[in-house]
C-alpha cells in the first residue's frame, strides 16, 4: 500500500464492502500524535461489482488528490 502525504494527513485509496457491493474510498490517517482514521467515498452512488475494481478506482482518486494538493489546491 502506498500512502501519500498531504499535509495534516496520510492518504491511500482502497475499497469498502457494503451489502455485497463495493465503494472506492480514500482512507485518511491523521499524522501523529492524532490516531484518527476516516474513509471517504470517492464518488457518491458509484458502486463496483468487485473489490479489485473499487480499490483501483480508490487508488487513482488518492493519486489525483495528492496531485491536486501538490499543485496548490488547498492554498488560499
Amino acid at each position: 500500500m502506498t500512502e501519500f502525504d498531504i499535509g495534516e494527513f496520510f492518504i491511500h485509496g482502497d475499497a469498502r464492502e457494503v451489502d455485497g457491493e463495493f465503494q472506492a474510498v480514500i482512507v485518511m490517517r491523521a499524522k501523529p500524535p492524532l490516531k484518527a482514521v476516516t474513509t471517504h467515498q470517492v464518488e457518491k452512488d458509484r458502486w463496483f461489482k468487485t473489490a479489485d475494481a473499487a480499490a483501483i478506482a480508490g487508488k487513482e482518486a488518492a493519486k489525483a488528490l495528492k496531485t491536486a494538493v501538490d499543485s496548490g489546491a488547498l492554498t488560499s
